[in-house]
């Protein structure tokens, strides 16, 4: 007997892979209009809830990305934010949640229909406001952080049920070796001869903090805990001379090898990482910060090689 736990069995139907928001932005687009209208009739809660059950009759264009996410309960999503969405910090004062519901409804069914982040898919949902606001009397101005916050929420439930600790460890490490390349980068840079050289390590010491902020961000967004390793420790570990002791006597050339030859660690660190299965958000950022290490120590190489043939 084959086993369908997996499949999301619809309530009614017993048919596989129903996803309660399964149906995404293309069915919203049809019945979930319908469905909401009739759903204010039941009271606030409806108006989310009716949209949910009326996307059913329009199709069922997000079907295959909502099978990767969990189950979510329509109703459960209304009764939170009938409950909360007087607490919000957009919510303007006076307003119903019949302003709202539409605009969590339309989060809710871009998280299943579309692929990225919100801010990347933002302009989709804009385009699809103006008839699917309802009753709403909000512009998409006063509606994105709704969709935004129940967009969010969301991603937040699924990732909490999925075990991203492996992928968590990584960018764990790799969160270290940006630390690592700040100190590291700061330090020689403050020992550079040429104005010219040390703006490049300035710049890439910045790249380093940057990149550790966005990594911190990925970790809490994946539910983990930032590990505080990294400088000297790490900086020694890696090879850095300006933790080794005064790096006063060095040579730019010589502290140019150094950078390169860390900067050749932090590349094997990243590769390794993308090796690794994870989900795509943090895929994104990794593969731009390989991207950026790896310019950096081609640009870093060049002046090194420069500095030889002059």
């Amino acid at each position: 007997m084959a086993v369908t736990n997996h499949l999301n069995l619809d309530p009614i139907t017993d048919e596989p892979g129903a996803h309660p928001l399964g149906t995404g932005i293309g069915a919203a687009l049809g019945g979930a209009a319908a469905g909401a209208a009739a759903g204010l009739v039941a009271g606030p809660a409806g108006a989310l809830v009716g949209g949910v059950a009326g996307a059913f009759a329009g199709g069922m264009g997000g079907h295959a990305v909502a099978e990767t996410a969990n189950p979510t309960n329509p109703a459960a999503e209304a009764a939170y934010w009938q409950t909360n969405y007087l607490t919000e910090p957009y919510y303007e004062s006076g307003r119903p949640f019949d302003d709202y519901a539409p605009a969590y409804r339309m989060g809710l069914f871009g998280y299943t229909e579309y692929s990225g982040d919100f801010d990347q898919t933002e302009n989709r949902l804009a385009t699809h406001w103006e008839t699917q606001r309802e009753r709403s009397s909000l512009s998409w101005p006063q509606a994105r952080e709704a969709s935004r916050a129940a967009w969010m929420r969301l991603d937040r439930q699924h990732l909490a049920d999925q075990d991203h600790s492996d992928v968590i460890d990584t960018l764990n490490g790799l969160l270290e070796v940006c630390r690592d390349g700040e100190y590291g980068f700061k330090e020689c840079a403050a020992h550079l001869k040429g104005d010219n050289l040390k703006s490049v390590l300035v710049r890439r010491e910045q790249n380093c903090k940057t990149g550790a902020m966005e990594l911190q961000q990925l970790i809490k967004r994946m539910g983990g805990k930032c590990d505080e390793g990294g400088t000297v420790s790490g900086a020694i570990h890696r090879g850095w001379v300006s933790v080794k002791g005064s790096v006063g006597g060095y040579s730019d050339k010589s502290l140019l090898d150094e950078c390169e030859r860390a900067e050749d660690v932090a590349l094997a660190k990243y590769r390794k990482a993308l090796k690794q299965n994870m989900p795509s958000f943090a895929k994104e950022v990794v593969e731009h910060q390989a991207n950026g290490a790896q310019r950096n120590h081609d640009q870093i190489k060049a002046l090194r090689d420069g500095l030889v043939i002059s």
